[in-house]
């Protein structure tokens, strides 16, 4: 299976599923116009070897992927935030590359491609020490997509290229999906329901709560940040007819049901967060389960 993170508009995606049509390819995209296009490009000619998935690339690549899945990944031309303030939105940290370590074969090669150096530097800097080996060069390779013909036309003719081989096999934390049950309160005051977060493992942020008393339902703001992950939602808190509140995700589609998702539920319930379904059991004092 060969992925590409971010494909854009899909040119680049479909050319190599139409010429190699015996290998798979996923692509990666967060821009649902992206994906549209992408769909229009795939379908002329049908073909049954490519497939795109709507997310963030961090969490998809922990949820969606088993280790030693992929034959490749690409990057061509990601958005570079050379803003010092804008660097937690970079994806090339090193979490993520070992992730994408994990998620290789063991002859994998990753490869990503940027018109900034900067971004290159940095993204060589954070794979020290991880399971890939990151060599950086420079080149004058036409890919023909959208922006290696935009930053030629304006004069641009060389890019760096990182290219990253497998050196090693780690294992990753997968606390993968979580169960999205509803969850009853009757501890719910709306005339004064402030809810606390918390500050890691995951950070969850509780903001603003409207409340709309002849519906008897409210939205709480919601942001979870688990690793590299950031879910912003709104949690809608409605009263059933014996006194009970009832909390879901507002539009549960826009959501992953991550363990993150899940404790948000039980601290807006206010409730103490159950264990991760991931955690291993505890020992009884003769060291069984």
């Amino acid at each position: 299976m060969d992925l590409e993170i971010g494909f854009g508009n899909g040119e680049y995606l479909a050319r190599n599923s139409e010429q190699y049509p015996d290998r798979d390819f996923v692509g990666l995209e967060v821009a649902w116009n992206s994906v549209k296009r992408a769909l229009r490009r795939l379908a002329k000619p049908p073909r049954s070897n490519a497939r795109l998935i709507l997310a963030p690339a961090f969490p998809a690549l922990s949820l969606f992927f088993a280790p030693r899945s992929l034959s490749s990944a690409a990057c061509l031309f990601p958005v570079p935030w050379p803003n010092d303030k804008h660097a937690h939105k970079r994806l090339f940290s090193r979490p993520f590359w070992d992730l994408a370590a994990n998620r290789l074969k063991d002859e994998g090669v990753f490869r990503m491609v940027t018109d900034h150096e900067g971004l290159a530097l940095w993204a060589l800097e954070q794979a020290r020490g991880s399971s890939l080996e990151l060599t950086l060069s420079q080149s004058g390779e036409s890919l023909d997509t959208k922006y290696d013909r935009k930053w030629r036309s304006g004069g641009q003719g060389v890019f760096f290229h990182l290219t990253g081989r497998k050196i090693g096999h780690v294992e990753f934390e997968h606390r993968g999906f979580s169960e999205m049950q509803p969850r009853l309160s009757y501890l719910i005051d709306p005339s004064n329901y402030r809810p606390e977060g918390q500050s890691s493992d995951p950070t969850i942020v509780f903001g603003d709560f409207i409340y709309d008393s002849s519906k008897r339902q409210g939205l709480l703001a919601t942001k979870v940040v688990e690793d590299q992950f950031i879910q912003e939602f709104f949690i809608r808190v409605t009263q059933q007819p014996d006194g009970a509140f009832k909390l879901t995700p507002a539009f549960s589609s826009q959501v992953f049901p991550t363990y993150g998702i899940s404790a948000a539920l039980d601290l807006a319930s206010l409730a103490d967060p159950k264990p991760p379904k991931w955690a291993p059991a505890a020992e009884s004092p003769e060291g069984r389960p």
